[in-house]
């Protein structure tokens, strides 16, 4: 994550903040004792876009974004306002240039019919999961529609998918019962419109009731993590062990390596460094991977305070773009790390900030660091 001083937030707001530190030695620098100094830097939050009804060329109550995806310049921003539709906008020129609503099957015109719940893109196709039993398959760049799969019933091939992932011609869809339907890429074809049926399925997890929404991301490791948000855990799945012998029911968790969570997730963006989370707490949970440990929930930045986050995705390690359903609006929101040189120490743990360097001039906001949690603390919580 870049460091850039150019972006520090008005330290005014620094309430908001979640803050982390750590020390830095420079022997180059001749105004320290012994050619040395001890500084510190936080994290900072601030909107860099903000997607409305208004930019997306709608009347008002027309635009509630819910599931958002990208891929290169390209954002994909499901709107559930109305019945359903998937806006794609152009990060570039910052402006929305395609919606996908409708389609045509052998004559006939098709529509989403239920809240697009999972998007997922890959090199050439663009697969839309909705509520009502359907997984939906275009070609890219062009959006021709190829194929569906399910049926629309509960009981057919597809169990309201609630979220998707696709790696190695598998499309893995975390089913409204907490199991894990595969299929086979190579199934989702034209000619077997109508015939495609569950290559795999895969037991555990909770089932939800609620349709709360839910997540699942490959890591680096080629494991993938797939939220519980009853269980309030994030679980690890061995896909490596599907194979055509593997029974169906069978649980693939990696059951030492789950997340437990003191949160109900809802979907996540990892980096090399944290992972962002939207949860039932309706603010951004992070977990810092040096530390290991999740710090308090963002639930304002500047420029913009969170009332129902919904969805996030990472556009990179220091963009990610948030749903809020209550705001209806998409934020994005941006990442930096800001320096501190100047500060007081009132314990071997809390520093106390007088002024800071702020996107003009100065700020004078007194404000206080534990650098043992890596987080701004209330004043009269010090010494408790």
């Amino acid at each position: 994550m870049k460091f850039n001083l150019h972006h520090i937030l008005w330290i005014a707001c620094c309430g908001l903040l979640s803050v982390q530190c750590s020390e830095k030695s420079d022997p180059a620098d001749p105004d320290t004792e012994n050619g040395n100094y001890t500084s510190y830097w936080y994290y900072c939050y601030e909107t860099g876009n903000l997607l409305t009804n208004e930019n997306m060329g709608l009347e008002a109550g027309q635009f509630t974004p819910y599931t958002v995806a990208g891929r290169g310049d390209t954002l994909f921003v499901a709107n559930i306002a109305e019945g359903s539709s998937l806006i794609l906008f152009d990060l570039k020129n910052n402006r929305p240039f395609r919606t996908l609503s409708s389609w045509i099957v052998n004559g006939a015109e098709q529509k989403f019919i239920s809240p697009i719940e999972a998007i997922v893109v890959t090199d050439t196709r663009l697969y839309v999961a909705e509520r009502q039993s359907y997984i939906h398959v275009f070609d890219l760049p062009d959006l021709n529609y190829i194929v569906s799969i399910g049926n629309g019933r509960w009981s057919g091939p597809v169990f309201q998918a609630q979220a998707l992932a696709v790696k190695n011609g598998l499309i893995y869809a975390r089913d409204k019962d907490g199991g894990v339907s595969v299929y086979k890429e190579s199934d989702a074809v034209p000619e077997k419109a109508g015939k495609i049926n569950r290559y795999k399925k895969m037991g555990g997890g909770s089932a939800n009731n609620a349709f709360a929404s839910h997540y699942m991301e490959f890591d680096a490791d080629g494991t993938l993590l797939l939220t519980d948000y009853e269980g309030k855990t994030l679980r690890v799945l061995d896909v490596s062990r599907i194979n055509d012998e593997l029974k169906n029911g069978t649980v693939i968790d990696q059951s030492d390596r789950a997340w437990t969570l003191t949160f109900k997730p809802k979907t996540f963006a990892p980096t090399a460094e944290r992972m962002y989370a939207t949860g039932d707490n309706d603010g951004i949970n992070i977990y810092d991977k040096a530390a290991k440990q999740w710090i308090n929930p963002i639930k304002s930045i500047k420029g913009f305070a969170f009332s129902q986050a919904a969805r996030i995705y990472g556009q990179d390690e220091e963009k990610f773009w948030i749903s809020d359903l209550k705001k209806q609006a998409v934020v994005r929101m941006d990442v930096y790390q800001n320096e501190i040189r100047e500060y007081s120490r009132i314990s071997d743990r809390i520093i106390r900030i007088d002024a800071a360097p702020a996107s003009k001039g100065m700020e004078t906001a007194p404000f206080f660091v534990d650098i043992r949690t890596h987080e701004i603390v209330d004043p009269e919580t010090i010494g408790q």
